[in-house]
């Protein structure tokens, strides 16, 4: 059972009247996911809007060498993939658990058949969509104009609560767009000028402003 409490924790929703959440959370499923199971592949039909209530989601695209861009880390509150949605296209990304997650899926010709019923949710998911293209092209700016280490510096101020980033290098290279020993590199060079300290599966940010500082190099 969804309720309007679930619904209204998530900014896409938060905004509607109480008829149309009623609505919407009548349609929603609830779904969980264990730590590393896929969600959706890359290339396949969505099965519908994913909303994250709880753990970690990664979205990532893979090279037909196997290589891989994470392209977002979607966590509780946010929502990922919508465009196949409206245009009828595949997945563009692959979604992962990072975590034990929790999610509600409202499949597509139901949310289909809400944003004609309800035209505010039309709007707020077209302002949702906006935000994310204004991330991508912020990913595609970090990728064509800065050094594998500004983006480490990036990812870091990013990630970093409560002074912490709870990714292992491998993540932190993926979301960079370059190589575990490369990441590798870099973050032991941010590490001996004391911005950051190296753990295991963690990086401690020690210096958000020479971090910054780093990220306009």
């Amino acid at each position: 059972m969804v309720s309007i409490e679930d619904l209204r924790a998530f900014p896409l929703l938060a905004t509607l009247d109480a008829a149309t959440l009623a609505d919407t959370a009548r349609r929603a499923q609830r779904c969980s996911f264990r730590p590393g199971q896929q969600i959706m592949l890359e290339g396949e039909q969505a099965p519908g809007l994913f909303l994250v209530l709880r753990g970690r989601v990664r979205l990532s695209r893979t090279a037909p060498d196997g290589r891989e861009q994470v392209l977002a880390m979607v966590g509780a509150g946010e929502h990922f993939d919508p465009v196949p949605l409206f245009d009828g296209g595949p997945n563009p990304t692959t979604a992962r658990a990072m975590s034990p997650v929790t999610c509600l899926l409202l499949p597509r010709a139901e949310l289909l058949t809400l944003i004609r019923r309800h035209p505010d949710l039309a709007l707020a998911a077209l302002s949702a969509m906006a935000g994310q293209l204004r991330e991508l092209v912020s990913l595609v700016e970090d990728l064509a104009f800065r050094s594998v280490r500004a983006r480490l510096a990036r990812q870091l101020l990013a990630e970093a609560a409560g002074g912490a980033a709870e990714l292992t290098h491998q993540e932190l290279a993926e979301r960079a767009g370059t190589v575990r020993e490369i990441a590798g590199r870099a973050l032991r060079r941010l590490a001996e000028e004391g911005l950051v300290r190296l753990e295991r599966g963690r990086v401690i940010v020690l210096d958000p402003a020479g971090l910054a500082r780093v990220v306009e190099e």
